[in-house]
């Protein structure tokens, strides 16, 4: 391979580079579907959502999982519960769907819904980690109730003075962080036992869904009611700041999503077609990311970290942490570097040659 070659090599993949980032964002359309939901399961390279759909009527709910390597929609199912919020079990791989009063369980193994939890009360959100417990958490009305994910029993229940929505647990400690619809604090209870451990003050009302950064031990809220992110320091339980999202037309901020490994939390208002980027280590505004719809729902992929936005009849995928595939970037260097070095080694080697034939030329002369 000549200089010229590997020269051309480099070019090919620097326009690969450019073609590649100019795919994102990019648009998955699960059919007539309408995705509520979204949730990532990076381990296994996979994401999934729910959707009202009018592929399986009477119900016209689905569920369906994505590749997540090539964004192609793998599978859609009935879905025989409203489709509301979903977390995922990163032992098993099992998806907890819930719906009104009820939650279908996706067995990843069999990828079939193997059985349905009966509440019987409305179910708002839904934490779970079975490395730090076995069991749900759920958020009803003004109750915070654990449950089994194998029989729906109810293992424990409290009664709070508000009306509840959120609910995050942080598996580093074991705690629970509870929002509060018309109050101005989050609660904080002890998984293990549901006993209250304290209260964060918060400088105004309220705090409706979370987003945690482990690693940083940074805890993201969301009001519902003003156009502001909180932020929390989740190893102290104290407030730090709040942060203001751009406003447009009033808008208030709802979805919210952090990649713990780039140090991005990604806000979404319930007024508006744009996501807001907030830097979590200093709390500004990054960038605003367009969408061509409202948005219901954020999730982010941890190994690849692009970032699923669920809004009207699609799912919109933005390429992170930055222009491009660190694939192509690297491969581009790597070129830079082979050039570099067949280059400097033509250059000797073609000074090698000449001063060769000009001691031949010597030994004929003489």
């Amino acid at each position: 391979m000549n200089h010229k070659t590997l020269s051309l090599l480099l070019v090919c993949l620097l326009l690969a580079q450019a073609s590649y980032a100019a795919t994102y964002p990019l648009n998955i359309t699960p059919g007539r579907s309408w995705p509520l939901n979204v949730v990532v399961d990076s381990s296994r390279g996979v994401v999934y959502f729910d959707a009202s759909s009018g592929e399986y009527p009477p119900s016209g709910f689905s569920f369906g999982i994505i590749n997540a390597t090539t964004h192609d929609v793998i599978k859609i199912l009935p879905l025989d519960v409203y489709p509301g919020v979903m977390v995922l079990d990163q032992a098993s791989g099992d998806v907890y769907v819930a719906g009104y009063t009820s939650i279908a369980v996706f067995d990843e193994s069999d990828q079939a819904f193997v059985r349905e939890l009966v509440l019987g009360h409305p179910i708002l959100s839904m934490a779970f980690d079975s490395s730090v417990s076995p069991d749900l958490y759920v958020t009803s009305k003004d109750s915070l109730l654990e449950l089994s994910p194998n029989t729906g029993s109810l293992l424990g229940n409290v009664t709070f003075p508000s009306l509840l929505d959120g609910v995050q647990l942080d598996p580093s400690n074991g705690r629970l962080f509870v929002g509060e619809v018309t109050r101005n604090e989050i609660p904080v209870l002890n998984a293990s036992n549901l006993a209250t451990i304290g209260a964060i003050e918060l400088p105004d009302c309220c705090a409706i869904q979370f987003a945690l950064d482990q690693g940083a031990q940074s805890l993201f809220a969301t009001t519902g009611i003003s156009n502001y992110v909180y932020v929390v320091n989740a190893a102290t339980d104290t407030f730090e700041k709040s942060v203001e999202v751009p406003q447009f037309g009033g808008n208030t901020t709802n979805s919210i999503a952090a990649d713990g490994a780039t140090g991005r939390v990604f806000v979404a208002s319930s007024v508006g077609k744009s996501i807001a980027e907030i830097d979590g280590s200093d709390g500004h505004i990054s960038r605003l990311l367009n969408v061509s719809s409202a948005v219901a729902a954020l999730a982010v992929d941890t190994t690849t970290h692009e970032l699923y936005v669920a809004n009207y009849h699609q799912l919109t995928v933005f390429d992170f942490p930055g222009p491009g595939s660190l694939v192509f970037v690297a491969l581009a260097l790597a070129a830079v570097v082979i050039v570099g070095s067949v280059g400097t080694y033509l250059l000797f080697r073609r000074r090698d040659l000449r001063g060769r034939r000009e001691a031949r030329r010597t030994d004929v002369d003489v």
